[in-house]
C-alpha cells in the first residue's frame, strides 16, 4: 500500500498525459513526452511527477515557458486520493479503493477527450463494485443491478441528446452506470448531487487560476470531474451520512 500510495502521482501524470494526446488526436503510446511549446524531448528529470514542477519553479527547462498548472494537478490530485483512502478506509478496502480512485480519474480526465475509453473504463469500474457486492465487502447485489440498470437508462438518454454540440456536458453521463453499480441505488442522488456542486465549483476554481491566452476548461471537463468528486464522497462516506439520516428520522 506504501508503495503504491508513493508512486500514485505517476498515474495521474499518465492519465493525463493520455487525456491532453486523445484531445489532440494522437495515440497516447505515439512517442516520448515532449514540450508543449518548443516541441524537446523532455528528459527523464523533466518527468517526475510534482517534484520536476517545483525544481523548475512552474517553467519549461527548455524554452522557458510557464508550464499549465493543469499538468501539475492531475499528479496532486492522485496523491491525495491516495493518501485520503489509506487514512479513512479499513484494511481490506484499501487496495480496492485505491483502484477505484484510479479509475474515476481516467474516466474524470478521458470522458471528453475520449469518451470510449473513458466508457469502457466505466464498465471496468461497474464490475469492479458488482465484485465488491458478490465478495460481501460493500451492500447489497440487487442495489447495485438496480442502480447500473438506472445509470445506464440514464446514461443511454444523454449519450443520445450529447450528439448536439451544444449539449456535450451530456458525455459525463458516462459515469452513471458504473456509480450505480459501485454505490447502489440509494447513495446515487447523493452522489450525483455532490458531484454538481463539486463540478461548478471546480468550474470556476479553473477560471480564476487560467493563466492569460489559455482556453477555458469546457464544462463538459468540471462535470465529469465533479461526478467523479461525488462517487469518490458517497464511496468513503455515503454510508455513514444515510445512517445519520436513518438515526434522525
Amino acid at each position: 500500500i506504501f508503495v503504491l500510495v508513493l508512486v500514485s502521482p505517476m498515474t495521474g501524470s499518465f492519465l493525463k498525459c493520455w487525456a491532453d494526446r486523445a484531445a489532440a488526436g494522437k495515440s497516447v503510446t505515439a512517442g516520448r513526452s515532449f514540450c508543449d511549446s518548443c516541441g524537446k524531448t523532455l528528459a527523464a528529470r523533466d518527468l517526475v511527477p510534482i517534484l520536476s514542477w517545483i525544481f523548475a519553479g512552474g517553467k519549461s527547462r527548455c524554452c522557458d515557458t510557464p508550464l499549465r498548472w493543469t499538468l501539475l494537478t492531475p499528479e496532486i490530485t492522485s496523491l491525495l486520493l491516495a493518501v485520503w483512502a489509506v487514512l479513512t478506509m479499513p484494511l481490506s478496502l484499501m487496495l480496492p479503493t485505491l483502484i477505484i480512485a484510479w479509475l474515476l480519474q481516467a474516466i474524470a480526465l478521458l470522458a471528453v477527450p475520449a469518451p470510449r475509453s473513458a466508457t469502457i473504463l466505466a464498465m471496468v469500474l461497474a464490475i469492479f463494485g458488482f465484485g465488491l457486492s458478490l465478495m460481501g465487502l460493500t451492500g447489497d447485489v440487487e442495489s447495485r443491478l438496480l442502480g447500473f440498470a438506472l445509470g445506464l437508462l440514464c446514461a443511454t438518454v444523454a449519450w443520445t441528446g450529447a450528439s448536439d454540440p451544444r449539449a456535450r456536458y451530456l458525455q459525463a453521463a458516462t459515469f452513471l452506470p458504473a456509480m450505480g453499480a459501485l454505490l447502489g441505488v440509494g447513495l446515487m442522488g447523493l452522489a450525483i448531487l455532490a458531484g454538481v456542486a463539486l463540478a461548478l465549483l471546480h468550474n470556476a476554481a479553473s477560471r480564476i487560476i487560467k493563466r492569460d491566452g489559455e482556453a477555458p476548461m469546457p464544462p463538459a471537463t468540471s462535470l465529469s470531474i465533479g461526478l467523479a468528486g461525488g462517487t469518490w464522497l458517497a464511496w468513503l462516506y455515503g454510508e455513514t451520512i444515510a445512517q445519520a439520516i436513518r438515526y434522525s428520522l
